[in-house]
């Protein structure tokens, strides 16, 4: 994938955390490092918020993948980065076959 594309999916993904961050946690910026509890206040309600933002921003079904085995490993801003990479991409992989 080339590097303005990764970009784009990281400021994508970014955008809809700041989306989902509860009113009184929004900052003037997100940051890779931050803690989506402690430092942006998500909850279990939040993580699944960001999910369905996930599907209708790339147009995926998350239904289709296992997604216990990706959440437990998210912490920080970058880690739901990750995840969101991975996920779409198994989604869209699932989608073509």
């Amino acid at each position: 994938m080339p590097d303005a594309a990764v970009d784009e999916f990281a400021d994508k993904i970014i955008a809809l955390i700041a989306e989902a961050v509860p009113r009184r946690y929004r900052k003037a910026g997100l940051r890779v490092d931050m803690q989506l509890k402690r430092d942006l206040g998500f909850d279990s309600l939040g993580l699944t918020s960001l999910l369905f933002r996930l599907e209708a921003a790339f147009g995926v079904d998350l239904s289709t993948i296992d997604l216990g085995t990706h959440m437990g490993s998210i912490r920080t801003v970058g880690d739901a980065i990750a995840m969101g990479r991975k996920v779409v991409g198994e989604a869209r992989a699932l989608q073509q076959r």
